[in-house]
């Protein structure tokens, strides 16, 4: 399943990100999130992201982020949530973190 993440990711989102990740973990057994267009991003946002991807691997289910922005990315490794969200930056785009692994 394709789903993409809208443009903020913050606390004015969060009960709308919640129920729509629910409706992606019911469905799929292979999830791959399009996260080009976030722009804006706050710790309440990358909580429920992160609590999206540890579900997703506690049930199995594969999940990656494909080709995030440069600002997602960068509150993801300040958060600390690396190990938790994986990411792909394949199509052309440059990774945040040039020594990083993309995947």
């Amino acid at each position: 399943m394709e789903c993409s993440l809208p443009e903020s990711l913050d606390i004015s989102t969060v009960l709308d990100s919640a129920t729509h990740y629910k409706q992606w973990l019911a469905q799929e057994d292979r999830i791959q999130i399009d996260a080009t267009s976030v722009l804006r991003v706050d710790a309440a946002g990358l909580q429920v992201l992160a609590s999206l991807f540890l579900s997703a691997k506690k049930h199995q289910i594969n999940i990656q982020l494909v080709q995030p922005t440069q600002v997602l990315l960068e509150a993801i490794t300040t958060l600390g949530l690396r190990e938790q969200i994986e990411w792909n930056c394949d199509f052309g785009e440059e990774c945040y973190d040039k020594n990083s692994s993309c995947g």
